[in-house]
Order: structure tokens, then sequence, then C-alpha cells
């Protein structure tokens, strides 16, 4: 009778010190558990896109902005400047755009800025116009291009842009370009090639990109 109480009292001593074990493990385990938890857990940025803006999209332009807006956007664009000419109270600054992309809306058409020099025109600081002539760098830009271009810059304008086409060209390269208005003082710039002016008016998004141009316009 005595081994047998000695048997169980042995047999209940092994349980008990096999639970007690297991307890101090867990509770020893839980302190590791948690921070490889912390570590490990992932946290996701919410999207930067928008309904207005397509991911990174630079910022754009509109008529009227200031000088210091539109530099701040070639600066951050890596727009390089070639020229600057002052005529009375009108201003003409002439840069090589940085080739970065831009999505036109409402079907996000990717267009690349670059094929071109800009002559930027400014009416006492404010943003009047642009005329955009072909750099042999780069390959010219088609009219479609073209629009899908005026639309990614000025997403919020009603623009007229008027502009010349290379008939011999299969592509159908733009020759010139005007976007908005030309200062008077700098008229004689418009037109050094004879060829006849297209016209186009862009709106904003929803609104289509316009392709239908009236053509043999005499400027």
């Amino acid at each position: 009778m005595a081994v047998r109480v000695k048997f169980c009292i042995s047999i209940g001593i092994a349980i008990a010190t096999s639970l007690f074990s297991a307890i101090a493990f867990t509770d020893a385990a839980r302190p590791n558990d948690a921070d490889n938890q912390k570590l490990g857990t992932v946290r996701t940025l919410p999207s930067l896109q928008t309904r207005a803006h397509p991911p990174l999209q630079p910022d754009t332009l509109h008529l009227g902005m200031l000088e210091p807006q539109f530099f701040k956007y070639a600066q951050d664009n890596n727009w390089a400047a070639i020229a600057t000419i002052h005529r009375d109270e009108y201003t003409m600054h002439q840069l090589q755009p940085g080739g970065e992309g831009l999505y036109a809306l409402p079907d996000r058409k990717l267009v690349y800025v670059r094929g071109f020099t800009a002559n930027i025109y400014f009416e006492r600081d404010r943003l009047v116009g642009i005329r955009l002539t072909p750099d042999n760098r780069d390959q010219a830009l088609t009219a479609p291009e073209l629009l899908n271009l005026v639309r990614a810059w000025f997403p919020d304008d009603v623009l007229s842009v008027i502009y010349q086409v290379a008939p011999s060209d299969p592509r159908k390269s733009i020759v010139e370009t005007l976007i908005g208005t030309i200062p008077k003082a700098f008229e004689q710039d418009l037109g050094k090639v004879s060829l006849p002016f297209c016209r186009a008016i862009v709106f904003p998004s929803p609104v289509p990109v316009n392709t239908l141009s009236t053509c043999n316009l005499n400027i």
C-alpha cells in the first residue's frame, strides 16, 4: 500500500513539474512573439493617385499664372533656360523642356514634354501663351500628341491652339504651335514658315480631346 502511495505521489509530482515547465516556457516565449509580430507588421501607405491627378503627376499650368509659379514647375521638371527677351511690359523666356511624362484626362493618354523648344510669353508677369517649335534632338509632335499635351499641361483651361503641319511628312509632324495668345510685341515670331495654320479648341476634362481642327487659316 505504501509503495502504491509513493508511486502515485511520484507520478503527480512529474505531471506538475511538466505543467509548470510548459507554462514557464509559454510565458518566456510571449515577449519574443510580440516583438516578432511588431517587427513583422507591414504598414501600407495610402495610394497617391486621385481622380484628378495620376500618380506622381507634376504640377500643371494655367493661363494667368505668375512667373515664379511657372519657373517652379520648370525647375521641378528640369527645364533648361536658353534666352530671355524683354519688350515693354512683355517678356519671352525661351526654354528647353525636361521630358517629363504627363497624363491627359479623361483617358489618361501619356505624352512626354519633349520634341520642341518653348517660347513662354508673359504680360505683366502673367502667362499668356506658349509657342512651340521643333527640336531636332527629338521626334516632333503630331497633332493628336500636341492636343493631348495641351490638355495635360492645362487641365482646367479652355484653350485656342493654332499649329502648322508639314504636308510632305507622312507622320504629319507639327512645324509650329501657339497655345493661348502671343503679345503684339512678339507677333513677328509667329509664322516663320509659310504654311497655313490649323486651329483647335481644347476644353477641360471630361470633354474628350478634340482632334478635329479647322485648317487653311491665314494668321
